[in-house]
């Protein structure tokens, strides 16, 4: 439920408070009203909670017991309700209640300036624990499609089939431009070689293309050799800006259409259960937005940002499905051809 920007006041508030609390709620945006109806702890007008609730209703265990009784429960917990008791000492049932402090009135200017800021800060206590868990439900919910994906890679059982897929789910998953990926050439008893094959590439805006290196050598030439020989993923904000003493060399290979400008990067080994790298996946220009083209250098520098560290954790954790599957796929196909040559 969104927090408002009204502080609702029960009862009637003597003007000089109203002058005193309402000039201390302007400096935050706030505002105080003394019109708007609740209905179960949220405003009728706005569908959202207050900010606060400042009561100046006759104090009794009885008023203050109803009106949070017919309250949602989520409103007890969050807004802040201030009760004033007139003269006198505090009765003792109000440490029973569900108040955030009282008040006596007349208030003086710091005791007004007490109550707003104990309202805002509330408010802002609120915001950063509600972000927090939509934060957390965002991340269950991504964790539990990603389990899916990754699921749903290991029952593909045809490797063209199975890399369109791979290559599919990974772009989307971090909105990439364009991606492509390579396949570790195998000799024939299944053992990996030092070379890496070019597949197939994709993006959204072009069409078809290939690499203009289609075999490249495990070796640090290359940003997708450099990863098989490391074992590590290469992020590369810039490709035109790497730096001379970088453990790679800057390279093209990626490039799969010869007018497509590149700027980020990320290279990511394809690591089986064995520690070996089967292959190597490449994504090219991360944006904000998937419906967008990069037909120009200026729309790349436009529109093209670095991929984030939470874009890596989830590559990484695709990776270690897209992996497994091509894996698997090499080894039937191994021993298919086994069994051809055996029945032949």
């Amino acid at each position: 439920m969104a927090i408002g920007r009204k502080i609702v006041v029960m009862g009637s508030m003597p003007k000089c408070d109203v002058e005193l609390v309402g000039a201390a709620a302007e400096r935050y945006g706030l505002e105080l009203s003394a019109t708007l109806r609740l209905v179960g702890g949220v405003l009728a007008e706005s569908g959202e909670y207050p900010a606060g609730v400042i009561s100046y209703l006759p104090c009794s265990r009885e008023k203050i017991t109803h009106f949070f009784a017919v309250q949602h429960i989520d409103f007890v917990d969050d807004v802040p309700f201030y009760q004033g008791i007139g003269e006198g000492s505090v009765p003792p049932y109000i440490y029973d209640l569900p108040v955030s402090g009282v008040f006596v009135s007349p208030l003086s200017e710091a005791a007004a300036a007490s109550l707003v800021l104990s309202i805002v800060r509330g408010c802002a206590a609120l915001s950063k624990r509600m972000a927090l868990e939509a934060q957390i439900t965002s991340s269950r919910n991504q964790k539990d499609r990603l389990a899916s994906i990754g699921m749903e890679l290991c029952y593909e059982n045809d490797l063209p089939a199975l890399l369109e897929h791979i290559l599919s789910v990974n772009r989307e998953a971090v909105c990439a431009d364009a991606g492509c990926i390579y396949v570790r050439d195998r000799m024939v008893d299944n053992r990996l070689c030092g070379t890496l094959r070019f597949m197939l590439c994709q993006s959204d805006s072009f069409v078809g293309g290939a690499a203009p290196e289609p075999v490249l050598k495990v070796n640090t030439d290359t940003l997708a050799g450099c990863a098989v020989y490391t074992g590590q993923f290469i992020e590369v904000d810039d490709v035109e800006r790497i730096r001379q003493d970088a453990p790679f060399k800057a390279d093209r290979s990626f490039v799969c259409s010869p007018d497509y400008y590149c700027r980020s990067v990320l290279t990511m080994p394809l690591i089986n259960v064995e520690d070996e790298v089967v292959g190597v996946l490449q994504l090219i220009n991360r944006k904000l937005e998937r419906d967008i083209t990069l037909t120009s250098a200026d729309q790349v520098k436009a529109h093209v940002y670095p991929f984030s560290t939470d874009d890596i954790g989830v590559i990484r954790f695709l990776s270690r499905y897209a992996a497994l599957s091509i894996d698997r796929i090499s080894l039937y196909n191994t021993d298919k051809d086994e069994k051809k040559t055996l029945d032949g």
